[in-house]
């Protein structure tokens, strides 16, 4: 069985966050994912084959664009 996820987040900066985020972007056997950005979300989408994985996986991602976000916002002000 294949589980997906679609996380979306509003972001000061999108194209930037977004843009760190594509090191994330892979196609492996048993997991996908892909990250872009709309306006000012961005939109990442995860497929995978165990339900373990694909949680674990969103987790780490929402850590990275945390911490993204952080660091792109603070080079901003």
């Amino acid at each position: 069985m294949k589980y997906t996820a679609r996380l979306e987040t509003e972001s000061a900066d999108a194209p930037s966050v977004s843009k760190a985020l594509d090191v994330d972007n892979i196609r492996l056997d048993g997991l996908e994912i892909s990250s872009s950005c709309k306006g000012g979300k961005i939109i990442t989408e995860v497929g995978s084959n165990s339900l373990p994985t694909l949680i674990n996986t969103l987790d780490d991602l929402i850590s990275c664009q945390m911490a993204a976000e952080k660091l792109i916002t603070k080079d901003h002000r």
